[in-house]
């Protein structure tokens, strides 16, 4: 019994000296020997970790020697050490000389960053300061983050920003560059991939890169690659922003004296002499303005904007099972009035490893958006008179004012009386299947299968009060007499895509050989189907209070429907070779065949190659040797052909339209062909090459990648006008060629990394581009041996497809021009014309004045295209605080003229007599401005005022500071950090008006989108 209590306590105290934890500690320093504090020092497979102070030592507890331990570092490479009895663990970290080791989607696979060949652009977004930035959508975290690809401005709530990658390379089809989500083709809307499920995008830019998406790929692709579940434990993320938004410029308009002098001196250019305030204002204008009433209109259609975003995730991997579950809910106001978008998502991935050759996936993501509301009308907005009311004196909050002033100018809140529907609903799977061939190593089967099914619902309906005459109160007292007005529509949408792909890869790796083949062959297919029911007069119903859910009751005679049903399929055997020697000399072909249902038999197939090559010179021993401060360096080159299939479904079969005819007394239907067939039709082709460098050098402190490109894209799908006499307008055919070229360049630097935390990164971003029209027509009808332009569409051979065709100008007509007004005509206050181009005898331009100012005198007067992009961003880390900021810049200028628009309604008044006018400057004959001409000029020749746009911006900046380890375990979560973030912060610009980003004119634009938010991101 004795022995039995003796070894049972021995048992116990070996037991409780097991258990007990093992403290390790250690130092992280650089290859000079200087600490590196801020490094993460993890527990493989658990969320347990500490993080080096600023001596770059730590302290960590481990429950056994069989852990090990992971020390990882931005920049570093990271090292994974099995603790084996060790109490005391240093390392000395290597740099990670731009991410060489990076995985790089390529399409349908992945490839090392050093393996690289292509033009790939990479932007990283786990783990950055990007995740605190207020964007909710994708295409807003590249927006400046990758040169080459431009995003245009939002301007209303849950809006998606316009894109182009390397220029316009078509000139009336398709330039959107195609979306690859997780592997596979996706034909979703941006706004249903929620930013914080990305991990990372990749950017595939040349032809070469992009070619094994053969038809579909002219203008690049876009592959976004969502989380997985990270080792450990399962652990739950927290991530949610809240903040408000206002205009990034607000137009100033008219008030008071300002007005009124306005108001004057457009009378007095008509002749009217008694200019006293009853004669100047109108009988309702005079009535605010004696009660002491104005309207600022700009600030009435503006509504507290206010902005919140929410999302949850769980995520976690075993040695067999890695699973991601989020939710997302996104509640929007935009800046207008009644401009709403809300969202919630729900995404699940699975992926699990049978056995050591088998395993599966599967992906479901289920997104609802609503966009329903109707904004004012920022056209009555601008022009509207301050001297105005917005409700009916009495009925505040009720009934609108229908015409505040006069019948010319109604109320810019149009939509009050409207009930507006837009929402949406999509569910997508996505599943595979990967087998590792037995007894072939490196062979590998993978299928992919997804589907989307996507559901729309629009609609609108017009109650009775929109048409009352708000001056009459028997209007407003019995507005059911306008039932017979009422009216509305009620549509529902609905599409499904499916997606196959079957691949068969093979990866190995032979002593200095490395090779990498991908043989395949993908089907998708589409069908839409939209069905559309209207109707009008609800006066037998006597009310309209359904809305557009009781179109049925509308009047028999005035019901009406449609339905509508189009599909297309496509069909690709894709084939690419990766070949690597030594880590020094890279090669990558790739072939793909595609077939389109939209073309006719003998041309629904295409052929699109691609060959890329690459030189690792700073492996050659003849650099290793003599520049030490040179780390990498990468040549590249490239050639491939892409196509753009951007056309509908059955453009080239002959449209049939029908109608009805009456003969007698019975109505009949009849049917007519009302296009032409074009069996020819076929892909626009873009041929590009690529030639880049990367490199990095001083032990990665300055690192960078620069591309040259040249791009031809023939074949344009274009609708061609033909003579009346044929009976048809158009016709759409294969015609034309544009060229395009631009350089891109991206440095990111290390300037400072001091031993005391502080570290400071630069990135830059510069870019541009360069397209012109080598041909169009192929026509010379004047026989000058030049082929001719086409005036009427803007195109003009030799230039670029964004030229400003107008007249040149010199300020403005003044008093004294006597000589002018005789030659020309017109008034002192008009626009001065210069007078470039007339006629001889023979009908010839002779390049010389003639003393006439009309169409001939127009020219090419600039580009509406930039003359460069520039963005740059700093990150600066100190302890536990990261501040992140980017200025963007769009240059205009140069000897072209680049990036000018039209800005006609900022110079000319448009209703000047009745309506208001922005706050500046204009001629008058006491105060004789040379940029603004006088208000009631009439702009006889439809000048367009054009103006640059150039503009720098302070687009993104947040702050963030991360609780350190003490916080951390007594509120037992594994990760916490609060942040405040702003987007299109500060604008500096000359451009007058809204914004200049989206040329955004008063009266026709909407305002672009200012955000401040503040948030949270916590995991435990």
């Amino acid at each position: 019994m004795k022995n039995l209590l003796f070894f049972i306590s021995f048992l116990l105290l070996t037991v409780s000296a097991m258990a007990q934890p093992i403290t390790i500690k250690g130092t992280v320093s650089d290859k000079s020997g200087s600490p590196i504090p801020g490094v993460n020092v993890v527990i493989k497979g658990t969320t347990t970790g500490t993080i080096t102070d600023i001596d770059g030592k730590y302290s960590i507890d481990v429950s056994s020697n069989n852990d090990a331990l992971v020390i990882s570092f931005i920049g570093m490479k990271t090292h994974e050490i099995s603790v084996g009895g060790q109490t005391e663990i240093s390392v000395t970290m290597e740099s990670d000389v731009i991410g060489l080791e990076e995985v790089i989607a390529i399409g349908y696979g992945t490839t090392s960053k050093k393996d690289l060949t292509g033009s790939v652009a990479s932007v990283r977004v786990d783990n950055t300061p990007l995740v605190n930035l207020p964007n909710l959508g994708a295409l807003q975290i590249l927006q400046g983050t990758t040169a080459g690809v431009n995003i245009g401005a939002v301007t209303s709530a849950g809006g998606t920003p316009g894109l182009l990658i390397r220029g316009q390379n078509s000139i009336t089809g398709s330039n959107s560059p195609l979306i690859v989500l997780d592997g596979m083709i996706f034909t979703g809307g941006w706004n249903e991939i929620n930013t914080n499920d990305i991990s990372s995008i990749d950017v595939l830019k040349d032809a070469s890169a992009a070619a094994i998406y053969g038809s579909r790929s002219a203008n690049g692709v876009i592959i976004v690659t969502t989380k997985r579940g990270k080792a450990g434990k399962p652990t739950v993320n927290i991530n949610s922003y809240w903040g408000v938004q206002d205009w990034t410029r607000v137009p100033e308009m008219r008030e008071g004296e300002d007005f009124l002098d306005w108001r004057r001196d457009n009378l007095k250019l008509t002749g009217v002499e008694d200019l006293s305030i009853e004669n100047i204002l109108g009988p309702r204008e005079l009535e605010a303005y004696n009660a002491g009433h104005q309207m600022n209109w700009m600030e009435e259609v503006t509504q507290f904007a206010p902005i919140q975003n929410y999302q949850a995730s769980i995520s976690g991997k075993t040695d067999r099972t890695n699973y991601y579950v989020s939710g997302n809910y996104v509640d929007q106001k935009g800046i207008l009035d009644d401009d709403n978008f809300t969202k919630a998502s729900i995404n699940a991935k699975l992926e699990n490893t049978i056995t050591d050759w088998l395993s599966y996936g599967i992906d479901m993501n289920y997104t609802e958006n609503d966009y329903s509301g109707t904004s004012p009308s920022m056209y009555m907005a601008t022009w509207y008179t301050p001297y105005s009311y917005k409700w009916v004196e009495g009925y505040e909050d009720e009934v609108l004012q229908r015409y505040p002033t006069t019948s010319f100018l109604y109320n810019p809140y149009t939509g009050f009386y409207t009930d507006d529907l837009n929402k949406s609903w999509s569910f997508s799977g996505k599943g595979f299947v990967n087998v590792k061939i037995p007894f072939i190593e490196g062979l590998n089967y993978k299928f992919n299968y997804s589907k989307r099914k996507g559901v729309g619902q629009r609609g609108s309906f017009t109650h009775e009060m929109r048409y009352a005459n708000t001056w009459k109160p028997e209007d407003i007292e019995n507005p059911t007499k306008f039932l017979n007005s009422t009216n509305g529509y009620k549509q529902t949408s609905t599409s499904e895509r499916w997606v196959m792909d079957n691949l068969l890869t093979y990866k190995r790796s032979f002593d200095k050989h490395s090779v990498d083949v991908l043989v395949g062959y993908t089907r998708d297919q589409y069908i839409g189907e939209t069905v559309r029911f209207a109707g009008s007069d609800f006066s037998a119903l006597g009310t309209s209070v359904l809305g557009y859910n009781g179109l049925n009751l509308a009047d028999p005679a005035k019901k009406s429907g449609s339905t509508s049903v189009y599909e297309y399929s496509n069909i690709g055997y894709i084939g690419r070779a990766n070949y690597s020697y030594n880590g020094k000399y890279h090669a990558t072909v790739s072939f793909r065949r595609d077939g389109y249902s939209a073309f006719a038999e003998g041309n629904k197939f295409g052929n699109f190659p691609g060959a890329s090559v690459a030189w690792t010179i700073s492996e050659e021993s003849f650099i290793k040797d003599n520049i030490s401060s040179l780390d990498y360096l990468k040549l590249r080159a490239s050639y491939g052909k892409n196509g753009n299939q951007g056309i509908s479904p059955y453009a080239t079969t002959a449209g049939v339209a029908f109608g009805t005819t009456i003969f007698g007394e019975t109505s009949f239907n009849y049917s007519y062909p009302s296009s032409l067939s074009n069996k020819e039709l076929s892909w626009e082709t873009t041929a590009a090459m690529n030639f880049g460098l990367n490199f990095s050098i001083f032990g990665g402190r300055l690192s960078g990648d620069i591309d040259i490109y040249k791009s031809s894209t023939t074949d344009q799908l274009l609708t061609r006008n033909l003579p009346i006499m044929t009976g048809y307008g158009s016709v759409p055919t294969n015609i034309g060629q544009v060229d395009n070229k631009g350089f891109e360049l991206s440095l990111n630097s290390i300037n400072i990394q001091s031993s005391d935390g502080f570290k400071w990164q630069t990135g830059v971003r510069f870019w541009l581009n360069r397209n012109k029209l080598v041909s169009l027509y192929g026509l010379d009808a004047n026989e000058d041996g030049v082929e001719d332009n086409d005036i009427g569409s803007n195109w003009f051979i030799g230039e670029s497809l964004g030229v400003v065709y107008n007249y040149t100008t010199d300020g403005i007509v003044q008093v004294g021009d006597t000589e002018y007004l005789e030659t020309y005509g017109g008034k002192p206050g008009d626009v001065k014309f210069v007078d470039i181009n007339g006629k001889d005898e023979d009908g010839n331009l002779t390049g010389k004045p003639d003393g006439k100012i009309n169409a001939d005198d127009r020219s090419i007067i600039g580009n509406s295209n930039p003359n460069f992009r520039m963005n740059i961003s700093n990150t600066i880390n100190y302890k536990s605080f990261e501040l992140y900021f980017d200025f963007n810049i769009v240059a205009g200028g140069g000897k072209e003229n680049y990036y000018m628009a039209g800005n006609q309604r900022a110079y000319l008044g448009l209703v000047p007599i009745t309506g208001n006018w922005l706050n500046q400057d204009y001629w008058t004959e006491e105060k004789p401005s040379n940029t603004i001409p006088r208000p009631d000029y009439q702009n006889s020749h439809g000048y367009g005022f054009y103006q640059s746009r150039a503009f720098a911006r302070l687009a993104n900046l947040t702050l963030s500071y991360t609780f350190n380890n003490k916080v951390k375990e007594t509120l037992k979560v594994g990760d916490l950090r609060v942040f405040v973030s702003g987007k299109n912060l500060l604008t500096f610009t000359n451009w007058v008006g809204l914004d200049p980003e989206n040329a955004g004119q008063i009266g026709s634009s909407s305002p672009v989108i200012r955000t401040f938010t503040t948030g949270i991101n916590l995991s435990f």
